[in-house]
């Protein structure tokens, strides 16, 4: 179904081809080496890239091939390049390769096993993280509820924010590549997943189901990643071998399917797709980068599906010429409770600075009665060298959910790398 919807989004954004068009202009990007990040490099008895990682090192992936095509086709076919680029660039932006959307997707996932100690692999080639063994989830269930619920929203969360990192580098440094591609395919297969989850039935899935053989090690973690995570969240301590027995006798039937949801449980999902269409008030869907003269601007929606339920929020981009900011009001919702959140970026040369605070449900958890004041403070500096730019970003966090950031509980992060420039000639 995936695929399918993919061939949809292509044709679409082929018809945008006249909107969304770019001036001619000097290609810029940048590659972004994320060479370390405590604790997480050195927690995880299996270790993966942290969601942050793979995102940096996705964006590399587009820029530089997105790069390499847009230059190409300039030198090859002159001024009827962009539309050939595009159509190259769109169908590529779908491949399940290495460092791709969907390779990012599953190591969004395999970032939350991986601090929980549970192994895994990434098999992006059929959009699943396999190896995982179901005495890991088990305990991962009894030990962790708002963890392995978060595991499940984690691809399509690490999808989002990879997102809305370029569209950041867009807007402040000024990155050129054609991203609209990735823009609206992210956005279209995240609504697409909540919309294939709410189908009565489940065909697809239960056929996947019945035709795995014995072996654990082949199946998927999650099968359809919202059903999971809105099964675990309406039953956070029903033990994880409730699920039953697989069909092939051999483990526990890990793929929940719509029809084992409770009817409440069934509503939260459809409403779940429904919201996630807000992500689609985006002018950079329409090749709007920035509005405004003295200060320029630019504005859209987000919506997450969380492990207590979900969230909704709005992206306000702004900058003049000696700095830039970002403020992300937010709602939260679980069952019992809408509470309210608010990140502020300051922007500038040598860096950022940014505050968070919020309140969440007490233990992350859809029923929670009680909520819990939280925040964070981000300090990145970043001096510009001649030939490149190293940073070194230090990050504070109470206990809270926090899109890109894979641990629930209270945690100090440290990040360094180095960031380099590249300019067409």
């Amino acid at each position: 179904m995936k695929r399918l919807f993919y061939f949809t989004a292509i044709c679409f954004l082929l018809g945008l081809n006249s909107i969304i068009a770019q001036d001619e202009e000097k290609l810029k990007f940048y590659i972004d080496i994320p060479a370390f990040e405590y604790p997480y490099n050195l927690d995880a008895e299996f270790p993966t890239a942290s969601m942050e990682q793979s995102i940096r090192l996705t964006k590399n992936f587009y820029y530089a091939t997105h790069f390499g095509i847009e230059h190409f086709g300039k030198k090859r076919f002159g001024i009827r390049h962009k539309l050939w680029s595009q159509v190259i660039m769109t169908v590529f932006d779908f491949a399940p390769i290495p460092l791709s959307n969907t390779w990012l997707h599953e190591e969004s996932h395999r970032a939350i096993l991986s601090i929980n100690n549970i192994k895994s692999r990434n098999a992006h080639w059929s959009n699943s993280v396999k190896g995982v063994d179901d005495i890991d989830l088990i305990n991962f269930k009894a030990l962790r509820p708002a963890d392995i619920t978060r595991e499940a929203t984690a691809g399509n969360e690490g999808n989002l924010e990879f997102v809305l990192a370029i569209q950041k580098d867009m807007f402040y440094d000024e990155v050129n590549t054609w991203n609209y591609g990735l823009y609206w395919g992210n956005y279209l297969v995240n609504s697409f997943y909540l919309f294939g989850s709410t189908r009565p039935g489940s065909e697809p899935l239960v056929r996947f189901k019945h035709s795995e053989d014995s072996d654990v090690h082949k199946r998927d973690v999650n099968g359809f990643d919202p059903i999971n995570a809105t099964y675990d969240m309406f039953n956070p301590f029903v033990e994880y071998t409730e699920r039953g027995i697989h069909p092939s006798g051999e483990g526990v039937d890990r793929y929940i399917e719509f029809n084992d949801l409770s009817s409440e449980a069934q509503g939260f999902l459809k409403n779940q797709f429904a919201l996630s269409l807000l992500n689609f008030v985006d002018l950079n869907l329409f090749g709007v980068q920035q509005i405004g003269k003295n200060v320029k601007y630019n504005f859209s929606l987000r919506h997450h599906m969380t492990s207590f339920g979900s969230m909704v929020g709005a992206n306000i981009f702004f900058k003049t010429d000696n700095f830039g900011g970002f403020i992300h009001p937010k709602v939260f919702r679980n069952k019992e409770n809408t509470s309210f959140g608010l990140d502020l970026e300051l922007r500038y040369k040598m860096g950022l600075l940014k505050l968070s605070a919020w309140q969440q449900p007490e233990n992350l958890l859809y029923h929670d009665t009680e909520q819990k004041t939280g925040g964070l403070i981000q300090l990145s500096l970043a001096p510009k060298l001649k030939h490149f730019t190293p940073y070194i970003d230090l990050n504070l966090k109470s206990a809270g959910w926090v899109p890109g950031n894979p641990y629930l509980d209270k945690n100090f992060n440290l990040r360094v790398g180095l960031r380099k420039a590249f300019h067409e000639k």
